[in-house]
């Protein structure tokens, strides 16, 4: 189920569609980070989604003594991404613990918040010392797209709300997270129980350990 939330929240936060090639033509990007103003050339990963036709590009940049990480669908084979200020961080070194959420060079702390290039709201946080306590993400048209609680300053999912196209409530998960289980529960917009899932470790947690 992860997987396929993953898949559907590139989806849709993607504006525009991009038809997957068959992997040898050459993609001519340009890469142009918001905290600098600049073009830059950062390392990053291509990603082939067969299950919906798409690619997914992570790129790897600087943001403080971290490495920030910014994914998103290719859009189109020749195309400028634009680097957002605010990322989730990492350390370098092999099996780090070391993560905060960066906006540029700061840690994020208190109510932070970016914005698309046309304006519109691309994410918004509440952040103690780097670490999340509520982020809500926006699709390019300012819309709502999910809205996150996370559990005693860690990755631990407690909810997640998912809206449409209006901004409006279509379903939302409840996070119960122990030791060596996470235990997910789905809901429609009227808190109807839809879906129960168990996960034999939090992926959230566990990335970069």
């Amino acid at each position: 189920m992860k997987s396929v939330l993953k898949l559907t929240f590139l989806l849709i936060f993607s504006y525009s569609s991009f038809s997957q090639n068959d992997g040898k033509e050459k993609l001519n990007l340009v890469f142009y980070d918001n905290c600098s103003n600049k073009i830059i050339e950062p390392e990053f990963e291509i990603e082939s989604l067969p299950e919906i036709n798409y690619k997914a590009i992570t790129i790897f940049v600087n943001r403080g003594n971290l490495i920030g990480e910014y994914s998103i669908i290719l859009e189109k084979k020749k195309d400028t991404i634009r680097i957002p200020k605010i990322l989730f961080s990492f350390g370098n070194e092999l099996h780090s613990k070391r993560w905060n959420y960066m906006n540029c060079e700061k840690v994020c702390d208190g109510t932070e918040t970016d914005f698309n290039s046309n304006g519109n709201k691309r994410f918004e946080g509440i952040f103690k010392n780097g670490k999340p306590i509520e982020i809500i993400n926006y699709r390019q048209n300012g819309e709502l797209l999910t809205q996150t609680f996370y559990e005693n300053l860690t990755l631990n999912y407690k909810r997640v709300n998912y809206f449409n196209e209006n901004g409006e409530l279509t379903y939302y998960e409840i996070y119960k997270n122990k030791k060596r289980k996470t235990t997910i529960k789905t809901f429609d917009k009227k808190g109807k129980l839809i879906n129960r899932t168990i996960e034999k470790k939090h992926i959230e947690k566990t990335k970069w350990n």
